[in-house]
């Protein structure tokens, strides 16, 4: 069935142009949906080792319940991250390389199990955790609690998630109240696990521009002093990444994954490097979402966009740090670089592709700051979105 094509109801119904501004579940569920009633393709999630069902089971339950119910005075980092290990690749040119520390040496005991983390978890909150807390209370909140405060509604929820070897790519949306106003924003992680069942790097690709902290983000980027000089050369991911590279374990995947990475290594990166026009994508089913933007496209519209990012950069390219494959699923990070008026200028990114069958691209859901893009401006009035926000 997967050869079947659309009749022309069915690709009035199935096939828009350009879609904007739903509820974030859309481009989570029902943008890619309504083609499986004519095709019939299933996600295949893949088989899962002892080690991801784990790192899986700390991601839904602990991790993301620190969101909820533990970040008090920011007392839940004290366990699950050993020191600045939070990264933010979207605002990695704002701070430079120097900010890539490494975790602390864990003198804690190894724990392989979801019940045996969550029994050292809990121990530990009555022990140590809950003191830390009304402590911490005594003076004037930062960072994380300062932000939740400041927005005590905010709430986060998986997209969807991704185990690969000691690794846990996952998308996510966070909704908050703003002036009265319900938003929402959506975001993706790369958690990389330790043996014990804590964070030993998290990279969170968040938008600041639209982000429960954003304001109080903004204001400290415009007061502090290193704002003023913010770091913009070329290179500066590249050893993002590849200090990244050191901490990871990869997975040993099926036939069908290796060949959906050879796929995506190879003739994926090349199409999105000559334009899209490489017969690498089912066009009559292929979406291109972008949760950041709220906004979602098909083919041809996506063919415009990059040919758009091409005129405003000529030497555009594209190249990948890191690829996941988990069933029929594909993530990748990278970083596309280009020259502006003589300076060299790059951006990260983070795709998460759906391939078929046949191993073509169904859907790609990619993450990026459209306001650190070659041809933002002429990509907003194309897709329709409104004027585009940068935060430096």
């Amino acid at each position: 069935m997967s050869e079947t094509m659309l009749t022309d109801q069915e690709r009035a119904a199935f096939h828009p142009e350009i879609t904007r501004d739903r509820a974030l579940d859309y481009f989570f569920i029902f943008d890619n949906v309504p083609l499986q009633f004519v095709y019939r393709d299933k996600l295949i999630p893949g088989e899962l080792s002892q080690l991801e069902k784990r790192n899986k089971a700390i991601t839904e339950t602990i991790w993301l319940e620190a969101y909820h119910q533990y970040l008090v005075a920011n007392v839940v980092y004290a366990y699950f991250y050993r020191g600045p290990i939070l990264q933010m690749p979207f605002l990695t040119h704002q701070f430079g390389a120097s900010t890539f520390v490494a975790p602390k040496q864990e003198s804690r005991k190894f724990f392989l199990t979801i019940e045996a983390v969550r029994t050292s978890f809990d121990a530990w909150m009555n022990s140590t955790g809950w003191k830390m807390a009304d402590e911490l209370r005594k003076n004037p909140p930062v960072a994380s609690w300062l932000s939740l405060l400041n927005v005590p509604d905010r709430s986060v929820r998986i997209a969807s998630i991704m185990p690969v070897g000691n690794q846990v790519v996952l998308e996510l949306i966070s909704t908050w109240t703003q002036d009265g106003v319900l938003e929402e924003a959506a975001w993706a992680a790369t958690l990389i696990y330790d043996k014990d069942g804590t964070v030993l790097q998290d990279r969170s690709y968040i938008d600041m521009s639209h982000w429960p902290s954003g304001r109080r983000y903004g204001q400290q980027r415009q007061s502090a002093p290193q704002a003023k000089q913010p770091y913009r050369g070329a290179g500066v991911m590249g050893q993002f990444y590849h200090y990244h590279k050191s901490y990871q374990i990869n997975g040993t995947p099926t036939e069908l994954e290796k060949r959906n990475i050879t796929f995506v290594e190879g003739a994926w990166l090349k199409a999105c490097n000559a334009g899209l026009n490489a017969d690498v994508f089912q066009p009559e089913r292929f979406r291109m979402q972008l949760p950041v933007q709220k906004c979602s496209c098909n083919m041809d519209i996506a063919k415009e966009i990059e040919a758009i990012t091409k005129q405003a950069a000529p030497d555009r390219k594209m190249r990948l740090a890191f690829t996941y494959a988990k069933g029929n699923q594909v993530a990748a990070e990278g970083v596309v670089t280009w020259t502006e008026n003589g300076v060299a200028k790059e951006s990260p990114f983070i795709s998460f592709l759906l391939v078929d069958q046949n191993g073509k691209v169904i859907r790609e859901r990619r993450y990026f700051t459209l306001s650190n893009w070659a041809g933002a401006d002429r990509i907003a009035a194309r897709l329709g979105l409104k004027q585009v926000e940068g935060m430096s």
